[in-house]
């Protein structure tokens, strides 16, 4: 039998992995190691550590591991490591292939939105403001939200990750970046607006997009829902109805009232599994499967 050892098995992600990892149809064995334990040989490493600890980890565990999965940010702009959801780009893939990044939370919502509209339309820009919940931010996060006068009870905080030279910050740079890489569409405009708001589990987008044909409404809905883990059904979807399940929900889709090329949506799904622990537990899944 295959073994999985997850790194970083004491904090939330590794917990959140360690339960997703129970719930995958091929069988492997599953380890669980602290911040300071490392396998002598496993077939699959999961970090579930930040990123200065999966810089050193990747490096000290490359000849102990057939395959390293990161869910930290630290590779994911790398060339030459793939960034992968399965559903979307598991063929960037190959048996070659060590190390493996998962991507942001808010980045994967929205290109599972776009991929399925990227085969029939040209994407040349998106827009996109995002309700990020708490839990999204970690253990820290979570224990400031719960003191009294925490700045993100009621209130939206359009400042997550730190600001960069540009002005953006290094989550809406994220957002553009991978992006682009996810969807392999290096030319797509991506304009994002970040913003904390006080609900504690799933993630929202309010998206704007623009294609070069117009955008045909007889067929959008079955479209976006011919995306494997979408759901779109004609119904709304809230934040709050969406925690703990699995797809990315797609609602309020309505083309522009003047210009034909546009398209409004609402995304929400939930920022722990589909945005985090699933994404990974999907890639270990592919690999058990396919190598």
């Amino acid at each position: 039998m295959k073994s999985i050892a997850v790194l970083g098995a004491a904090g939330k992600v590794g917990q959140l992995m360690l339960k997703e990892l129970s719930r995958m149809d091929a069988k492997a064995e599953v380890q669980a190691y602290g911040r300071d334990e490392k396998p002598s040989h496993c077939d699959i490493a999961i970090l579930c550590t930040d990123d200065p600890v999966s810089e050193v980890l990747a490096k000290e565990l490359k000849d102990k591991a057939g395959f390293i999965i990161d869910m930290s940010a630290k590779f994911r702009n790398d060339p030459a490591v793939p960034l992968v959801i399965p559903e979307i780009n598991a063929d960037t893939i190959t048996k070659d292939t060590r190390l493996i990044a998962s991507p942001n939370c808010t980045t994967t919502g929205l290109v599972m939105a776009l991929n399925p509209l990227k085969k029939k339309y040209t994407l040349k820009e998106v827009f996109f403001c995002s309700y990020q919940a708490i839990s999204g931010g970690g253990k820290k996060l979570i224990e400031d939200f719960n003191t009294e006068g925490s700045l993100y009870q009621a209130n939206c905080v359009p400042l997550i990750g730190s600001i960069q030279p540009s002005g953006f910050t290094s989550e809406e740079l994220k957002g553009i970046n991978e992006t682009r890489k996810i969807l392999r569409l290096p030319d797509i405009k991506v304009r994002p607006h970040t913003v904390r708001v006080p609900v504690m589990v799933s993630h929202s987008l309010g998206v704007t997009l623009r294609a070069e044909q117009d955008f045909d409404m007889n067929g959008i809905q079955d479209l976006f829902a011919s995306q494997s883990g979408v759901i779109c059904d004609g119904k709304i979807y809230t934040p709050k109805e969406v925690a703990g399940k699995d797809e990315v929900f797609i609602s309020r889709i309505r083309r522009d009232y003047e210009d034909k090329n546009i398209l409004h949506f609402w995304i929400t799904f939930d920022n722990l599994l589909k945005g985090a622990a699933l994404n990974g537990r999907q890639i270990a899944q592919y690999l058990l499967e396919n190598f």
